[in-house]
């Protein structure tokens, strides 16, 4: 077990039974430390932080066994990985742990799809070949940056972003034909350009140098399209088990209204549609609004409103989303951050009756709802539920579900607001 790993679970007070951990950089990887953790006692540690988070709620619910995958392995149709060089190679993986400028390499990582790790070692492969050198963040030299995978469950097919500093676009069309011959299922290589000196794999520039425009894909009912900077859950099985909690506690609403805030490609949004007279729609990235609107089209729903913006400044505009859009419910799902204060008040003086919050982040979520159960209105939390949607990892994602104090009752349908 690394020392890291050591630490945590010290810190818990918990004795965890070890075991063997299969990937055989477990330790020198920063991306996994519960892999010598049982897969039950994973989940256990999880609730058991979620709860003593969660402590500082006035009677919050008692956080039930965490939702398990079924195979925790495999699982991630989405990986960011660094490029390195080590003993006089290229290397491509995940930083090191506790090193901000090593890189380990990932010559199988256990949490992609083969699919995924056998394009991750071709473009390893090809990039060696091409003798161009590995960027360095200490120094700001270099061309190789990052790359980018995703993977379609339903296809088995991969969408790849290679992430470079400025340079030859030959060389970089070159590699991407390579890999696709090798490899016919990968099915799109994108190139993103970035002068940043951010450590992040987010391109200034992005081209499609080779294949289809995006990545085809399914989560639950759901036929969705995935372009290289989408975001998704990392797991499509979890992914449809939360939108499907979200969409029941919801209820069946035929005249009412939702919102779903940071609404991405905008899949729960198409889950709340079935329930729900209308659903209106924000996200502040137009690329994701593009998408959400072709998966809507593309599954025939016809009851959602997209609108492009931050949240906390659309939401400004009382006159329209307190009279033509006034929701019964809102369904909020925040980046790490949570959210930001001026949503909080919008979201007070939406004054729905329900409101499901979706987090992967239990000090955002604690420090939000804290504010929502002690503001006006008052929200008070009535359930919460926990998925395991990164096995071998620390994070959780949950839902809590808050209702309006004197809104409401538990359990029941949203009312009138």
């Amino acid at each position: 077990m690394n020392d890291r790993a050591v630490r945590t679970l010290d810190r818990d007070k918990h004795a965890f039974a070890r075991v063997c951990a299969p990937c055989p950089v477990f330790g020198t990887c920063g991306g996994c430390t519960l892999q010598d953790l049982a897969y039950p006692d994973q989940l256990t540690l999880k609730r058991e932080r979620l709860q003593r988070a969660l402590a500082a709620l006035d009677g919050a619910p008692a956080v039930p066994p965490v939702v398990p995958l079924e195979d925790p392995w495999r699982y991630r149709n989405k990986a960011e990985l660094t490029f390195g060089w080590a003993d006089g190679r290229v290397t491509l993986g995940y930083h090191a742990a506790r090193s901000y400028w090593r890189v380990a390499d990932a010559e199988d990582c256990r949490l992609l799809p083969e699919a995924a790790v056998r394009a991750v070692r071709a473009v390893r492969d090809e990039a060696e070949r091409t003798g161009l050198p590995v960027y360095l963040p200490k120094t700001h030299q270099g061309f190789f940056r990052h790359l980018v995978v995703r993977h379609s469950r339903t296809t088995d097919q991969v969408l790849l972003m290679l992430v470079t500093a400025p340079g030859p676009s030959d060389a970089v069309a070159a590699m991407a034909r390579a890999v696709r011959a090798r490899h016919p299922e990968i099915v799109s290589v994108y190139w993103g350009c970035t002068s940043r000196a951010a450590d992040v794999a987010v391109p200034d520039v992005l081209t499609l140098v080779d294949g289809e425009v995006g990545l085809a894909d399914r989560v639950g009912p759901f036929n969705i399209a995935l372009h290289p900077l989408s975001f998704v859950q990392p797991s499509s099985v979890q992914a449809d088990r939360i939108y499907r909690h979200v969409r029941d506690v919801i209820g069946p609403l035929p005249q009412g209204t939702a919102w779903d805030l940071y609404c991405g490609l905008g899949l729960i949004a198409l889950y709340l549609a079935g329930q729900v007279g209308r659903v209106f729609a924000i996200d502040v990235e137009p690329h994701h609004l593009a998408l959400a609107r072709r998966n809507a089209e593309a599954n025939g729903v016809h009851n959602i409103h997209l609108h492009q913006g931050r949240v906390e400044t659309l939401l400004f505009d009382r006159r329209y989303w307190l009279h033509e859009a006034r929701p019964d419910v809102i369904v909020v799902d925040p980046p790490r951050a949570g959210l930001h204060p001026d949503a909080v008040s919008s979201l007070l003086a939406a004054r729905p009756s329900r409101i499901v919050y979706c987090s992967c982040n239990a000090d955002s979520l604690v420090r939000d709802l804290l504010e929502l159960g002690k503001a006006f209105p008052r929200y008070r939390v009535t359930g919460l539920t926990a998925f395991d949607m990164f096995p071998q990892t620390n994070h959780v994602e949950t839902v809590a579900v808050l209702d309006r104090v004197g809104g409401r009752t538990s359990g029941s349908g949203p009312g009138t607001p």
